[in-house]
């Protein structure tokens, strides 16, 4: 059992599945997208089967744009089917989460 997982059964009791869930779902995007985007970009919240990304700059967030299907299928093969099936970009300073 990764960390990973571990953590997101640990919110998925404490704070409920929706938490849980948004934390797989974070956790997942950081190791699919890389160090690059990584440390430009950072998941801001799940609304339904949408994942919201926060993007430093309007060009960034039109690479992640050309790059969503690349990213929406390493997701899935992680976390299924459906976990994730849209990714919409927010340009605007990073908030470090915590």
């Amino acid at each position: 059992m990764t960390s990973a997982s571990l953590m997101g059964e640990v919110l998925a009791r404490v704070g409920g599945s929706g938490r849980g869930r948004e934390f797989r779902v974070f956790e997942c995007y950081a190791r699919v997208v890389g160090e690059g985007f990584r440390t430009r970009t950072r998941p801001e919240r799940l609304a339904g089967t949408t994942l919201i990304v926060r993007v430093t700059s309007a060009a960034l967030a039109h690479e992640v744009t050309l790059l969503r299907s690349e990213i929406l299928e390493r997701m899935t093969a992680e976390l299924g089917p459906g976990a994730v099936t849209e990714i919409r970009t927010r340009v605007g300073a990073l908030v470090d989460p915590g």
